[in-house]
């Protein structure tokens, strides 16, 4: 088998179709036999992986001459490991998925245009800065907090107003939707009291996250966490920037 595809949402049977569809003998396999790994010159994996055998269990049995491909935000010293979390124009595309997927909950649960919204992003990362582009282009009225000075002139230069973090109570209550980003507690009970009744609070940030749910829901305020959303939104395409990555070499280094 030239690819075996573990586990992962919806982005990984995606991926395995597309390898079969350039020639390879490629196969999504949700729970992988021992046999079959011992047998792939090629794996796919996210990290943690999502089947039946550990990080350690598929290094074990995978051929020494194999290549793993290794999807997540963690290093691993083994020859056979392409890191594809290295490859920052993957992560720029997973960036801007990750956004698109974003606005769509945002339209899907909201009852109004985003262009009539005042949207708050917080945080300036791949993520954050895709969303405020996007918003921008939509006709919606930015705010971009970020406790960076530097961070806050680019959101400026997006054509987004920017605050501190440390203001966040001072706009709160004139916003319509909150997107996080920031995997810190920037949207503690307290801070939350300041938000508008009405809006929409988005988390789109990784451990330890970045919205007190519990404290948001105490409070009658709508707010969730969206995760994964390019193998949730849009697998196919979020398939082909693994696959585009994977012809890299996972090593398109900024």
């Amino acid at each position: 088998m030239d690819f075996i595809v573990l586990g992962g949402d919806a982005r990984m049977p995606a991926l395995a179709k597309r390898l079969r569809e350039d020639g390879f003998a490629a196969r999504h396999m949700a729970k992988p036999t021992a046999e079959a790994l011992a047998g792939a010159r090629g794996i796919v994996v996210n990290y943690p992986p999502k089947c039946d055998f550990t990080m350690e269990e598929i290094l074990a049995l995978a051929p020494a001459e194999a290549r793993v491909y290794l999807c997540g935000p963690v290093h691993w010293e083994d020859a056979r490991i392409i890191d594809l979390w290295r490859d920052e124009t993957l992560l720029k595309e997973n960036a801007w998925l990750t956004a698109e997927g974003a606005l769509c909950a945002a339209m899907r649960a909201g009852d109004r245009c985003l262009r009539d919204a005042r949207a708050l992003v917080i945080g300036w990362g791949r993520i954050g800065g895709a969303l405020t582009e996007m918003l921008v282009a939509l006709g919606a009225k930015v705010v971009v907090a970020s406790r960076t000075r530097a961070h806050r002139h680019r959101a400026i230069e997006r054509g987004a107003e920017a605050i501190s973090t440390k203001r966040l109570p001072e706009v709160l209550p004139g916003i319509d939707i909150i997107f996080n980003t920031a995997p810190a507690m920037v949207l503690d009970g307290e801070t939350l009291r300041h938000v508008n009744r009405k809006a929409l609070i988005i988390d789109l940030a990784s451990l330890p996250y970045g919205v007190d749910l519990r404290a948001a829901w105490e409070l009658g305020l709508r707010a969730w966490r969206e995760p994964g959303l390019p193998g949730r939104y849009c697998p196919d395409s979020a398939a082909a920037a693994l696959y585009r990555a994977m012809l890299r070499g996972g090593g398109d280094h900024d």
